[in-house]
């Protein structure tokens, strides 16, 4: 009889056994799935995520009626040199697509042949105190790249992309700003 028993027990264990063996691997294969599902999601919204690319640039500058040209040590970066201006002789602006997903509108002002730079300032202490005071109150920063020069600077975070409309408001006023200060930072350079 035990023996009976006992065959009838080792069954119960080894069905249950073999239960709780498919129900984990069951529950493994949902596991997987779900894993798999979030991670193509994961792809997918980064992938639909708008951001901005260079065509989309061109587009807008464009239709604000400006010219550009590509950047010859740079392709996300468009040059749109502009010479209709009230101070400046003539304005640079680069418009940078950066891998941070930021956008970067960068001006710099031409004066007298000569773009601004911190090596012919007569009085740098005083103009980069003007610099500051000016960033402190203005919508762009100025800034001194690594040859020394001046220039305005907007940066845009892209995640969510940038409109047109941001992007022409942006545009006007950082090279409306560096054009206003041009005179001001004629001031502080040598009269050479």
């Amino acid at each position: 009889m035990r023996s009976l028993s006992n065959r009838r027990g080792a069954e119960t264990l080894r069905m249950r056994g073999e239960s709780l063996r498919r129900l984990c691997v069951s529950a493994s294969l949902r596991l997987i799935s779900i894993a798999g599902a979030g991670a193509l999601l994961a792809l997918m919204s980064h992938a639909q995520q708008p951001g901005i690319t260079t065509p989309t640039l061109r587009g807008y500058l464009d239709k604000m009626g400006l010219q550009y040209v590509g950047h010859p040590k740079t392709a996300d970066t468009l040059v749109v040199p502009r010479t209709q201006n009230e101070h400046a002789e003539r304005l640079d602006l680069y418009v940078e697509i950066r891998k941070d997903k930021s956008l970067v509108l960068t001006a710099y002002a031409k004066n007298k042949g000569r773009f601004f730079n911190l090596a012919r300032a007569n009085e740098r202490e005083k103009l980069l105190q003007k610099l500051l005071e000016a960033n402190h109150r203005s919508f762009s920063t100025f800034f001194v790249d690594a040859q020394g020069d001046i220039g305005v600077r907007f940066t845009f975070t892209t995640e969510n992309g940038v409109g047109f409309e941001s992007f022409k408001v942006a545009v006007t006023e950082l090279l409306r700003i560096a054009d206003q200060y041009t005179p001001i930072l004629d001031e502080f350079m040598r009269k050479e």
